[in-house]
């Protein structure tokens, strides 16, 4: 598998034109870091590609976000705005889309796919209870079906966006951030419905304190509390 770099290096010392016409990359909203459930969309840090002193917006401080972001900043390279240039680029450059995607869900995959047990430890860890946890912040959520993300991917494919120095970031989420704590019980009373149609799906199940304290720090995953937009997205490629 070709690295990066030998992409990069590649496309720039070719005297033909490449084949490469565009690369979309799968990145994740967790690049936010926390934001204390405040709104965050790609304007805020707008000087990313171009000036790394500039960045505030992306707060995280996790391994895995950080490797994302410097992958962003790897990817964008392969794109350069022709008008930067002194002479024309020997090759035409590919547009670089970096899709930040939300907690994604689908056949398989996500609370409604999980067991029963699982869903009650979440809706344990994730309650915030108003006599005991008046100081914590409601934990949004950003979720994106798996089916909106291919549909998106083909919107850059066939765009015709203008050109950016070191490619374009697009939030891929959904419209409405939730509280993580609504999301795990309508996850939970949907399962409970299905399973005993004529029951009570309110029927809660008891949890023991350990388990709750072993599945809140799962839950979190350490990617900060935010809600993220999806306006750039729908704008430029009318998705």
């Amino acid at each position: 598998m070709m690295s990066m770099m030998s992409v990069r290096v590649s496309l720039s010392s070719s005297s033909s034109s490449s084949a490469l016409q565009y690369v979309a990359y799968i990145s994740s909203t967790g690049v936010y870091g926390n934001h204390d459930g405040e709104w965050v969309d790609e304007e805020d840090d707008a000087a990313f590609f171009s000036d790394e002193s500039s960045v505030l917006v992306l707060r995280c401080t996790d391994a895995k976000s950080l490797a994302r972001i410097q992958a962003e900043k790897e990817w964008g390279k392969l794109e350069r705005c022709n008008k930067e240039e002194e002479e024309e680029p020997r090759v035409p450059l590919p547009r670089v889309d970096c899709f930040r995607c939300g907690g994604i869900y689908g056949p398989g995959r996500g609370p409604l796919f999980s067991s029963l047990e699982s869903l009650t430890e979440a809706a344990a860890a994730t309650m915030t209870d108003d006599t005991q946890n008046t100081d914590l912040p409601v934990k949004y959520v950003n979720r994106i079906i798996v089916d909106d993300i291919c549909s998106a991917i083909l919107c850059g494919v066939g765009g015709n966006r203008p050109f950016y120095s070191g490619g374009r970031a697009y939030n891929l989420v959904d419209d409405d951030p939730a509280p993580r704590r609504a999301v795990v019980a309508e996850a939970r009373r949907l399962i409970l419905l299905k399973d005993n149609p004529a029951g009570d799906a309110t029927t809660t199940t008891t949890v023991s304190p350990t388990a709750t304290k072993n599945t809140r720090r799962r839950i979190s995953r350490g990617t900060g509390n935010k809600r993220c937009r999806n306006t750039r997205l729908k704008t430029e490629y009318k998705w």
